[in-house]
């Protein structure tokens, strides 16, 4: 059994430490869009006018395309950084 050098596990600790920090800023970067999403709907829901319905659902719909796509982003992240062990376990 191998040991890990103290400079590899500095280095580990730092890409974890970098991992947890862009994972919270997608995280604060999904509420806003969550919080736009919930207003376009109540304001269309208690307009109750079935044009205010389709422009909240339409704009609703925006910001998931939004969502989605931070959610994409935070997917890709923690998928490399999955990846990542097994690329150290190769060398």
């Amino acid at each position: 059994m191998r040991r890990r050098s103290p400079v590899r596990e500095v280095a580990q600790e730092t890409e974890r430490t970098d991992l947890v920090e862009r994972m919270d800023v997608a995280l604060h970067g999904l509420c806003q869009p969550l919080t736009v999403l919930q207003c376009r709907l109540a304001m269309g829901d208690l307009i109750g006018d079935p044009d205010a319905m389709r422009e909240a659902i339409r704009e609703g719909l925006q910001e998931c395309a939004r969502l989605n796509q931070t959610v994409g982003t935070m997917r890709a992240m923690l998928q490399q950084a999955m990846e990542e062990p097994e690329d150290e376990r190769m060398r």
